[in-house]
Protein backbone atom coordinates (compact mmCIF):
# COMPACT_ATOMS: atom_id res chain seq x y z
CA UNK A 1 0.00 0.00 0.00
CA UNK A 2 2.64 2.24 0.51
CA UNK A 3 4.42 1.68 -2.68
CA UNK A 4 0.73 2.28 -4.22
CA UNK A 5 0.58 5.57 -2.15
CA UNK A 6 3.91 6.64 -3.64
CA UNK A 7 3.36 6.02 -7.37
CA UNK A 8 -0.34 7.66 -6.94
CA UNK A 9 1.34 10.75 -5.59
CA UNK A 10 3.99 10.68 -8.44
CA UNK A 11 1.35 10.52 -10.72
CA UNK A 12 -0.83 13.11 -9.59
CA UNK A 13 2.61 15.16 -9.59
CA UNK A 14 3.50 14.49 -12.83
CA UNK A 15 -0.02 15.71 -14.33
CA UNK A 16 0.07 18.93 -12.40
CA UNK A 17 3.27 19.78 -14.11
CA UNK A 18 2.18 18.67 -17.26
CA UNK A 19 -0.62 21.10 -17.03
CA UNK A 20 1.42 24.05 -15.99
CA UNK A 21 3.54 23.89 -18.68
CA UNK A 22 0.32 23.63 -20.94
CA UNK A 23 -1.32 26.56 -19.34
CA UNK A 24 2.49 28.77 -19.31
CA UNK A 25 2.59 27.52 -23.07
CA UNK A 26 -0.88 28.74 -23.68
CA UNK A 27 -0.42 32.01 -22.06
CA UNK A 28 2.82 32.86 -24.10
CA UNK A 29 0.68 32.30 -26.97
CA UNK A 30 -1.47 34.80 -26.16
CA UNK A 31 0.87 37.11 -25.69
CA UNK A 32 2.38 36.78 -28.66
CA UNK A 33 -0.65 37.05 -30.52
CA UNK A 34 -1.64 40.26 -28.14
CA UNK A 35 1.90 42.01 -29.23
CA UNK A 36 1.47 41.35 -32.94
CA UNK A 37 2.13 44.50 -35.21
CA UNK A 38 -0.15 46.34 -36.08
CA UNK A 39 1.56 46.21 -39.97
CA UNK A 40 1.72 42.12 -39.68
CA UNK A 41 -1.86 42.16 -38.51
CA UNK A 42 -2.77 44.85 -41.56
CA UNK A 43 -1.23 42.62 -44.09
CA UNK A 44 -2.86 39.22 -42.81
CA UNK A 45 -6.84 40.88 -42.86
CA UNK A 46 -6.26 43.67 -45.11
CA UNK A 47 -7.82 43.33 -48.94
CA UNK A 48 -5.65 42.92 -51.91
CA UNK A 49 -5.69 46.54 -53.63
CA UNK A 50 -7.77 46.51 -56.79
CA UNK A 51 -5.21 46.94 -60.17
CA UNK A 52 -5.37 49.80 -61.80
CA UNK A 53 -6.31 49.73 -65.36
CA UNK A 54 -3.82 50.64 -67.52
CA UNK A 55 -3.80 53.32 -70.44
CA UNK A 56 -4.02 52.66 -73.96
CA UNK A 57 -0.95 53.03 -75.97
CA UNK A 58 -0.43 55.19 -79.24
CA UNK A 59 2.44 56.25 -81.97
CA UNK A 60 2.85 56.95 -85.43
CA UNK A 61 4.28 54.31 -87.79
CA UNK A 62 7.73 53.61 -88.14
CA UNK A 63 6.51 52.74 -92.13
CA UNK A 64 4.94 54.86 -94.48
CA UNK A 65 2.16 53.99 -97.36
CA UNK A 66 0.19 55.38 -99.96
CA UNK A 67 -3.51 55.76 -99.95
CA UNK A 68 -4.06 51.85 -100.90
CA UNK A 69 -4.11 50.66 -97.41
CA UNK A 70 -6.81 48.00 -98.22
CA UNK A 71 -9.66 50.06 -96.27
CA UNK A 72 -9.62 50.52 -92.74
CA UNK A 73 -9.49 47.06 -91.92
CA UNK A 74 -6.15 47.15 -93.93
CA UNK A 75 -4.94 49.91 -92.14
CA UNK A 76 -5.85 48.69 -88.83
CA UNK A 77 -3.73 45.53 -89.61
CA UNK A 78 -0.92 47.19 -90.73
CA UNK A 79 -1.25 49.22 -86.99
CA UNK A 80 -1.95 45.79 -85.16
CA UNK A 81 1.13 43.96 -86.79
CA UNK A 82 3.46 47.01 -85.75
CA UNK A 83 2.21 47.13 -82.48
CA UNK A 84 2.78 43.15 -82.42
CA UNK A 85 6.18 42.81 -83.44
CA UNK A 86 6.99 45.75 -81.10
CA UNK A 87 6.03 43.64 -78.06
CA UNK A 88 3.58 46.75 -76.99
CA UNK A 89 0.96 45.73 -74.52
CA UNK A 90 -2.10 43.75 -75.90
CA UNK A 91 -4.87 45.56 -77.30
CA UNK A 92 -6.41 46.22 -80.30
CA UNK A 93 -5.16 48.92 -82.53
CA UNK A 94 -6.39 51.25 -84.62
CA UNK A 95 -5.55 54.04 -87.18
CA UNK A 96 -6.45 57.12 -87.23
CA UNK A 97 -8.11 57.47 -90.33
CA UNK A 98 -11.69 58.83 -91.33
CA UNK A 99 -13.41 57.68 -94.63
CA UNK A 100 -16.41 59.16 -96.34
CA UNK A 101 -18.92 57.56 -93.55
CA UNK A 102 -17.06 57.25 -90.58
CA UNK A 103 -15.20 59.60 -88.27
CA UNK A 104 -11.45 58.50 -86.79
CA UNK A 105 -12.79 60.23 -83.58
CA UNK A 106 -15.76 57.39 -83.51
CA UNK A 107 -13.34 54.47 -84.46
CA UNK A 108 -11.63 55.18 -80.67
CA UNK A 109 -15.04 53.93 -78.90
CA UNK A 110 -15.42 53.73 -75.50
CA UNK A 111 -11.72 53.88 -74.81
CA UNK A 112 -10.24 56.52 -72.73
CA UNK A 113 -6.40 57.48 -72.15
CA UNK A 114 -3.50 57.70 -74.21
CA UNK A 115 -0.13 57.04 -73.49
CA UNK A 116 3.29 57.60 -75.80
CA UNK A 117 5.32 54.38 -76.39
CA UNK A 118 8.13 56.09 -73.81
CA UNK A 119 5.08 56.54 -71.13
CA UNK A 120 4.51 60.62 -71.60
CA UNK A 121 0.81 61.18 -71.84
CA UNK A 122 -0.68 62.36 -74.94
CA UNK A 123 -4.28 62.54 -74.01
CA UNK A 124 -6.84 61.65 -71.69
CA UNK A 125 -10.45 61.13 -73.77
CA UNK A 126 -11.84 61.67 -77.47
CA UNK A 127 -13.58 65.05 -76.18
CA UNK A 128 -10.32 66.39 -74.93
CA UNK A 129 -8.38 65.28 -78.83
CA UNK A 130 -11.30 66.93 -80.50
CA UNK A 131 -10.90 69.93 -78.03
CA UNK A 132 -7.17 69.85 -79.17
CA UNK A 133 -6.16 69.54 -75.14
CA UNK A 134 -3.23 66.88 -76.27
CA UNK A 135 -0.02 67.06 -74.13
CA UNK A 136 2.86 65.71 -76.02
CA UNK A 137 3.33 65.96 -79.90
CA UNK A 138 2.20 61.90 -80.94
CA UNK A 139 5.78 61.74 -82.29
CA UNK A 140 7.32 58.68 -80.73
CA UNK A 141 6.65 55.14 -83.20
CA UNK A 142 5.97 51.62 -81.98
CA UNK A 143 9.89 51.16 -81.25
CA UNK A 144 9.99 54.36 -79.29
CA UNK A 145 11.96 55.85 -81.94
CA UNK A 146 11.50 59.64 -82.48
CA UNK A 147 10.06 60.84 -85.59
CA UNK A 148 10.84 64.56 -85.81
CA UNK A 149 8.80 66.38 -88.69
CA UNK A 150 7.03 63.12 -90.30
CA UNK A 151 4.06 63.59 -92.25
CA UNK A 152 0.65 61.68 -90.84
CA UNK A 153 -1.89 61.03 -93.66
CA UNK A 154 -5.38 61.48 -91.49
CA UNK A 155 -8.19 62.49 -94.01
CA UNK A 156 -9.31 64.05 -90.53
CA UNK A 157 -10.00 67.37 -89.29
CA UNK A 158 -9.42 69.30 -85.70
CA UNK A 159 -12.29 67.51 -84.14
CA UNK A 160 -12.10 64.28 -85.30
CA UNK A 161 -14.34 63.89 -88.19
CA UNK A 162 -13.51 63.67 -91.86
CA UNK A 163 -11.23 66.53 -92.91
CA UNK A 164 -13.44 69.38 -95.37
CA UNK A 165 -10.89 69.59 -97.58
CA UNK A 166 -9.22 66.52 -99.78
CA UNK A 167 -10.29 63.21 -100.13
CA UNK A 168 -9.89 59.89 -98.27
CA UNK A 169 -8.29 58.39 -100.83
CA UNK A 170 -11.22 56.37 -101.65
CA UNK A 171 -11.63 55.42 -98.68
CA UNK A 172 -7.94 54.40 -98.46
CA UNK A 173 -8.01 51.98 -101.58
CA UNK A 174 -6.28 54.18 -104.10
CA UNK A 175 -2.54 55.33 -104.71
CA UNK A 176 -3.85 57.87 -107.41
CA UNK A 177 -1.54 61.36 -107.70
CA UNK A 178 -4.75 62.88 -109.03
CA UNK A 179 -6.02 62.92 -105.35
CA UNK A 180 -5.57 65.17 -102.63
CA UNK A 181 -5.65 63.70 -98.58
CA UNK A 182 -5.17 66.22 -95.67
CA UNK A 183 -2.12 65.21 -93.38
CA UNK A 184 -1.13 66.28 -90.15
CA UNK A 185 2.75 66.35 -88.62
CA UNK A 186 4.41 64.66 -85.85
CA UNK A 187 5.91 67.84 -84.51
CA UNK A 188 2.17 68.87 -84.13
CA UNK A 189 -0.30 68.99 -81.05
CA UNK A 190 -3.87 70.56 -81.12
CA UNK A 191 -5.16 71.29 -84.85
CA UNK A 192 -1.62 70.94 -86.24
CA UNK A 193 -1.00 66.97 -85.49
CA UNK A 194 -4.14 65.61 -87.46
CA UNK A 195 -4.70 68.90 -89.74
CA UNK A 196 -1.82 71.13 -91.31
CA UNK A 197 -0.97 70.04 -95.05
CA UNK A 198 -2.13 67.93 -97.66
CA UNK A 199 -0.36 65.11 -100.17
CA UNK A 200 -1.36 62.90 -102.93
CA UNK A 201 -2.86 59.75 -102.66
CA UNK A 202 0.20 58.21 -104.29
CA UNK A 203 2.93 59.81 -101.64
CA UNK A 204 3.99 57.42 -98.77
CA UNK A 205 3.28 58.63 -95.43
CA UNK A 206 3.13 57.30 -91.53
CA UNK A 207 0.14 56.28 -89.63
CA UNK A 208 -1.08 56.96 -86.02
CA UNK A 209 -2.12 54.06 -84.64
CA UNK A 210 -4.20 53.95 -81.43
CA UNK A 211 -4.69 51.57 -78.28
CA UNK A 212 -9.08 51.36 -78.48
CA UNK A 213 -9.47 48.38 -75.51
CA UNK A 214 -8.74 50.19 -72.11
CA UNK A 215 -10.41 53.10 -70.04
CA UNK A 216 -7.93 54.56 -67.72
CA UNK A 217 -7.46 58.09 -67.03
CA UNK A 218 -3.96 60.01 -68.00
CA UNK A 219 -3.00 62.94 -66.57
CA UNK A 220 0.43 64.91 -66.26
CA UNK A 221 2.87 64.80 -63.66
CA UNK A 222 3.22 68.89 -62.72
CA UNK A 223 6.25 70.44 -63.76
CA UNK A 224 7.36 73.78 -61.67
CA UNK A 225 7.82 76.28 -63.57
CA UNK A 226 7.08 79.75 -64.69
CA UNK A 227 3.76 80.10 -67.06
CA UNK A 228 3.44 80.92 -70.58
CA UNK A 229 0.53 81.13 -72.83
CA UNK A 230 -0.40 82.09 -76.05
CA UNK A 231 -2.81 85.53 -76.12
CA UNK A 232 -6.70 85.17 -76.88
CA UNK A 233 -6.63 88.42 -77.95
CA UNK A 234 -5.11 89.60 -81.24
CA UNK A 235 -2.72 92.54 -80.80
CA UNK A 236 -1.89 95.34 -83.64
CA UNK A 237 2.07 95.61 -84.23
CA UNK A 238 1.73 99.52 -84.20
CA UNK A 239 0.50 99.77 -81.03
CA UNK A 240 3.85 99.64 -79.34
CA UNK A 241 6.09 96.97 -77.22
CA UNK A 242 4.62 98.43 -73.91
CA UNK A 243 0.74 97.16 -75.42
CA UNK A 244 2.18 93.93 -76.45
CA UNK A 245 3.22 93.32 -72.29
CA UNK A 246 0.14 94.83 -71.88
CA UNK A 247 -1.78 92.37 -73.52
CA UNK A 248 0.17 89.89 -71.85
CA UNK A 249 -0.54 91.11 -68.15
CA UNK A 250 -3.89 92.15 -68.68
CA UNK A 251 -4.35 88.49 -70.15
CA UNK A 252 -2.36 87.05 -66.97
CA UNK A 253 -4.42 88.76 -64.42
CA UNK A 254 -7.72 87.83 -65.38
CA UNK A 255 -6.77 84.34 -65.58
CA UNK A 256 -5.48 84.97 -61.84
CA UNK A 257 -1.88 84.29 -62.38
CA UNK A 258 0.39 86.00 -60.45
CA UNK A 259 3.65 87.87 -61.55
CA UNK A 260 4.76 89.81 -64.47
CA UNK A 261 4.09 88.62 -67.99
CA UNK A 262 5.76 89.69 -71.18
CA UNK A 263 5.28 89.24 -74.94
CA UNK A 264 7.93 87.13 -77.11
CA UNK A 265 8.91 89.66 -78.97
CA UNK A 266 12.20 90.97 -80.23
CA UNK A 267 13.09 94.65 -80.49
CA UNK A 268 15.54 96.92 -81.83
CA UNK A 269 18.95 95.72 -81.03
CA UNK A 270 17.33 93.02 -78.97
CA UNK A 271 16.05 89.21 -79.15
CA UNK A 272 12.64 88.15 -77.71
CA UNK A 273 14.80 85.65 -75.87
CA UNK A 274 17.02 88.46 -73.78
CA UNK A 275 13.51 90.22 -72.18
CA UNK A 276 14.05 87.32 -69.74
CA UNK A 277 15.86 85.18 -67.27
CA UNK A 278 17.16 82.23 -68.88
CA UNK A 279 18.47 80.63 -65.90
CA UNK A 280 15.05 80.69 -63.96
CA UNK A 281 12.74 77.64 -63.62
CA UNK A 282 11.65 76.21 -67.09
CA UNK A 283 8.22 77.74 -68.32
CA UNK A 284 5.02 75.65 -68.19
CA UNK A 285 2.08 75.59 -69.95
CA UNK A 286 -1.08 76.36 -67.49
CA UNK A 287 -1.80 72.63 -67.42
CA UNK A 288 1.84 71.84 -66.06
CA UNK A 289 3.68 70.71 -69.02
CA UNK A 290 7.11 72.09 -69.77
CA UNK A 291 7.69 73.06 -72.89
CA UNK A 292 11.32 72.78 -73.01
CA UNK A 293 13.40 70.90 -70.22
CA UNK A 294 15.34 74.02 -69.19
CA UNK A 295 14.59 77.77 -69.67
CA UNK A 296 17.58 78.19 -71.85
CA UNK A 297 16.39 75.11 -74.50
CA UNK A 298 13.04 77.13 -75.05
CA UNK A 299 15.21 78.96 -77.30
CA UNK A 300 17.98 77.35 -78.59
CA UNK A 301 16.34 73.38 -78.57
CA UNK A 302 15.34 72.40 -82.48
CA UNK A 303 12.04 70.48 -81.03
CA UNK A 304 10.29 71.08 -77.55
CA UNK A 305 8.51 68.69 -75.16
CA UNK A 306 5.24 70.41 -76.23
CA UNK A 307 3.98 74.05 -77.90
CA UNK A 308 2.82 77.65 -76.99
CA UNK A 309 -0.43 77.06 -77.10
CA UNK A 310 -3.06 77.31 -74.39
CA UNK A 311 -4.69 80.36 -73.34
CA UNK A 312 -3.94 81.94 -69.87
CA UNK A 313 -7.56 80.61 -68.38
CA UNK A 314 -6.74 77.35 -69.46
CA UNK A 315 -9.75 76.78 -71.21
CA UNK A 316 -8.39 76.81 -75.10
CA UNK A 317 -5.86 74.82 -77.16
CA UNK A 318 -5.29 77.13 -79.95
CA UNK A 319 -3.82 75.66 -82.96
CA UNK A 320 -2.99 77.04 -86.37
CA UNK A 321 -2.98 80.38 -85.05
CA UNK A 322 -0.49 82.92 -86.53
CA UNK A 323 1.69 84.66 -83.58
CA UNK A 324 4.06 87.45 -83.95
CA UNK A 325 7.56 86.32 -83.51
CA UNK A 326 9.90 89.07 -85.44
CA UNK A 327 12.83 86.97 -86.16
CA UNK A 328 13.85 83.64 -87.91
CA UNK A 329 14.27 82.49 -83.88
CA UNK A 330 14.17 83.86 -80.30
CA UNK A 331 17.75 84.71 -80.23
CA UNK A 332 18.10 86.79 -82.81
CA UNK A 333 18.16 91.00 -82.39
CA UNK A 334 15.46 92.71 -83.89
CA UNK A 335 16.07 95.36 -86.85
CA UNK A 336 13.87 98.64 -87.78
CA UNK A 337 13.29 96.06 -90.69
CA UNK A 338 12.00 93.35 -88.86
CA UNK A 339 10.25 94.67 -85.75
CA UNK A 340 7.06 96.83 -88.03
CA UNK A 341 9.62 99.79 -87.68
CA UNK A 342 10.26 99.51 -83.94
CA UNK A 343 6.42 98.32 -83.55
CA UNK A 344 4.92 101.86 -84.86
CA UNK A 345 3.95 101.27 -88.43
CA UNK A 346 0.95 99.24 -89.80
CA UNK A 347 1.81 99.71 -93.22
CA UNK A 348 1.52 96.76 -95.76
CA UNK A 349 5.07 97.81 -97.47
CA UNK A 350 6.84 97.17 -93.81
CA UNK A 351 7.28 93.36 -92.43
CA UNK A 352 7.70 91.22 -89.32
CA UNK A 353 8.20 87.38 -88.87
CA UNK A 354 5.52 85.31 -87.45
CA UNK A 355 5.31 81.68 -86.45
CA UNK A 356 2.46 79.13 -85.74
CA UNK A 357 0.65 78.22 -82.64
CA UNK A 358 0.46 74.21 -82.24
CA UNK A 359 4.32 73.73 -83.27
CA UNK A 360 6.59 71.65 -80.99
CA UNK A 361 9.81 72.94 -83.02
CA UNK A 362 11.40 75.76 -84.56
CA UNK A 363 11.88 73.81 -87.68
CA UNK A 364 8.29 73.60 -87.72
CA UNK A 365 7.98 77.49 -87.64
CA UNK A 366 6.39 78.14 -83.97
CA UNK A 367 8.19 81.11 -83.76
CA UNK A 368 9.26 82.72 -86.96
CA UNK A 369 8.42 80.87 -89.93
CA UNK A 370 6.69 83.40 -92.21
CA UNK A 371 7.44 87.20 -92.95
CA UNK A 372 4.03 89.06 -93.02
CA UNK A 373 2.90 92.55 -93.42
CA UNK A 374 2.43 94.77 -90.57
CA UNK A 375 -1.04 95.57 -91.56
CA UNK A 376 -2.78 92.46 -90.36
CA UNK A 377 -4.36 92.79 -87.39
CA UNK A 378 -5.11 89.09 -86.52
CA UNK A 379 -1.94 87.81 -84.92
CA UNK A 380 -1.64 86.63 -81.36
CA UNK A 381 1.20 87.00 -78.97
CA UNK A 382 3.47 84.25 -77.11
CA UNK A 383 3.60 85.51 -73.09
CA UNK A 384 6.35 84.36 -70.93
CA UNK A 385 6.42 84.92 -66.93
CA UNK A 386 9.54 86.99 -65.69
Amino acid sequence: MKTYGNSLFIGLAILFSLSLIHVQAHAKEQSQQKSMPAVQMILLTEEKPTPQPKPNVAFVTSAAYTGNLGGLAGADQKCQSLAEAAGLPANAYKAWLSTSSVNAIDRLGAARGWVRVDGKPFADTKEDIAAGKIYHPLRVDENGAVRYRNGVRTGTSPDGTKASYGTTCGDWTSSSNLEWVATGGTDGVTAVYTSSGANTCQDESCLYCFGVNHSSLVTVNPVAGRIAFMTQNSWIPSTGLAAADGLCQSEANSASLSGTFKALLADVGYSAASRFNLSGLPWVRPDSVAIAPTAAELFSADYLNTAICQSADGTQYLGGYVVWGVALDPNTAGTLESTCSNWTSSGSANYARAGRSGYASHAGGYFGGNSDPCNVAWYHLYCLQE
